[in-house]
């Protein structure tokens, strides 16, 4: 739906971060087609991109898909394109100091996010949530499945885990100290099983033994900024990092010598025209010899 002046700003945009960034114009230019699919508008791509970029450059993902994980994740949580630099900084911590990846973290919150975002739980906090299921080994689809369930009995008043607190819970705090509460209860599994649906069990005892740890988790979150700069910065500033860039320059300056036309057209078309008529004047020396030699 853009304009063919939007359509110019994303082309350029794409060349200028394809020759200066480890991403080629055409894998940016599939990052901006990944971003549209989801809905968003020209402004939208642009404001959102670069920090996409340093995610996928700081963990090494393929550009595409990193961009289409980071959109449906703002999507689910009805945020718009301003809080993309936060999201970013926050997967690149998470994926960093936890066990999960890009693909775990797309398999599980896809379950869980606009559940989370109505229950009144941030992006930060459910990512904790979801990288300690991961760090108890507990499968991503279940993770996912297992905390979406977890939010509804916390918002239902009348379920058996609301019972048990007393109240109702709306925020990661509020949370780990219900957390809290139920470890110093001395609650054992067959405790857990009373107050969550069998399916939870594993989800809900692993953050009541990790309620320290959420605390940690959030803090970690929460001063995330830049975090997915400065892990790029680390990957740019190596021998593979230089190399991918010259990939790029070099795809930046073939696609300025087919779009340059003008005088860059007919320097290669003259470079052409020298390069064949080299070639048959040493056809032409090269038939002369054999001539010679079989008249001798």
């Amino acid at each position: 739906g853009a304009s063919d002046k939007e359509f110019k700003k994303l082309s350029n945009s794409a060349k200028e971060l394809g020759r200066t960034t480890f991403f080629t114009a055409s894998q940016v230019g599939e990052l901006q087609l990944n971003l549209s699919k989801l809905g968003f508008k020209p402004q939208e791509i642009l404001e959102a991109q670069e920090s996409i970029l340093m995610l996928s450059t700081a963990m090494g993902e393929d550009l595409g898909r990193t961009a289409t994980v980071v959109a449906s994740t703002l999507r689910g949580f009805g945020a718009d394109t301003g809080d993309t630099a936060r999201f970013a900084d926050a997967m690149a911590a998470a994926f960093s100091s936890s066990a999960l990846d890009i693909e775990k973290f797309q398999t599980s919150m896809s379950k869980v996010s606009a559940i989370a975002a109505m229950a009144g739980f941030s992006f930060e906090e459910t990512t904790g949530l979801l990288a300690l299921l991961t760090n108890r080994g507990i499968e991503a689809s279940i993770a996912g499945t297992s905390l979406r369930n977890i939010f509804l009995h916390l918002q239902d008043p009348t379920s058996d885990l609301t019972a048990k607190l007393g109240r109702t819970v709306s925020s990661g705090e509020d949370l780990i100290v219900a957390l809290q509460e139920l470890s110093s209860s001395g609650i054992d599994v067959a405790g857990v099983m009373e107050i969550v649906d069998r399916r939870q069990v594993m989800a809900m005892n692993s953050f009541i033994d990790g309620a320290d740890t959420l605390t940690d988790f959030n803090a970690m979150m929460l001063a995330s900024a830049g975090k997915g700069e400065d892990m790029a910065d680390v990957m740019e500033n190596t021998l593979g990092g230089a190399l991918l860039k010259l990939k790029s320059a070099w795809e930046g300056l073939t696609i300025s010598f087919m779009e340059g036309g003008g005088l860059m057209q007919r320097l290669i078309e003259s470079l052409g025209r020298g390069l064949n008529s080299w070639a048959n004047n040493r056809a032409t020396a090269e038939m002369l010899g054999l001539n010679q030699t079989s008249e001798v």
